[in-house]
């Protein structure tokens, strides 16, 4: 049985694609972007400001209520760190959702966990250059230190940026997820809640980190 029949999970829907249209060259791409940017730059220096408003106590409580809604409907780290930070901070990126769906554990492998994968994507979406300026070095550069800042905080605090690692310290013992018998077992021993803590945890950290910067807003 695959994860999904497993788990019969409501579906999270289908996720528009923006189309940005024809150019006819690439000044006139340029000028698209910049005009279709421009409101996703603004909401989020609004966003970020009535943040910053707020006591951070509020904030993180914020965060923590959209983890869990979005644990319990969707059962991915990926996605529920990512979707936590979008709506608290007004970021767009709804194709980032998308793409985040084999990203737990990078598919299930044990990997790269998805509570670091989803909130470097909401820093990115911060951060990142886009593909305008894909030259742009010095911009690729300092996105990384926010970056490495965010998955040293998440190492130091579960030992590991690994999910079947984080999975020894949570669960005490980690979990072939591409077994569906070890699917059941890990499912049974309470694995939403007990990953919707470290979610929660890393969601506090990727914020705390955009809240900090005042190079920002």
């Amino acid at each position: 049985m695959n994860r999904r029949g497993f788990l019969g999970m409501a579906s999270l829907g289908a996720l528009g694609a923006a189309t940005l249209g024809a150019c006819t060259g690439r000044e006139n791409a340029i000028s698209e972007s910049a005009d279709l940017s421009s409101p996703e730059e603004e909401s989020f220096e609004e966003e970020l400001s009535l943040n910053r408003q707020m006591p951070r106590d509020l904030v993180m409580k914020m965060l923590d209520q959209k983890v869990d809604h979005y644990m319990q409907l969707s059962h991915h780290c990926a996605q529920s760190s990512f979707l936590a930070l979008q709506e608290q901070f007004g970021l767009k990126g709804e194709q980032v959702i998308k793409a985040l769906t084999p990203l737990p554990g990078i598919a299930e492998r044990g990997e790269t966990c998805g509570a670091v994968t989803g909130p470097l994507m909401a820093l990115g979406l911060v951060y990142g250059r886009d593909r305008y300026h894909l030259d742009n070095w010095e911009a690729y550069q300092e996105s990384l230190i926010p970056a490495r800042s965010y998955c040293e905080q998440f190492e130091k605090e579960f030992g590991t940026t690994l999910c079947h690692e984080v999975q020894e310290v949570k669960f005490g013992r980690c979990y072939r997820l591409t077994d569906p018998e070890e699917l059941r077992e890990f499912q049974h021993a309470g694995a939403t809640d007990k990953c919707s803590e470290v979610v929660r945890k890393a969601v506090h950290m990727a914020a705390e980190i955009i809240l900090e910067d005042e190079s920002l807003g």
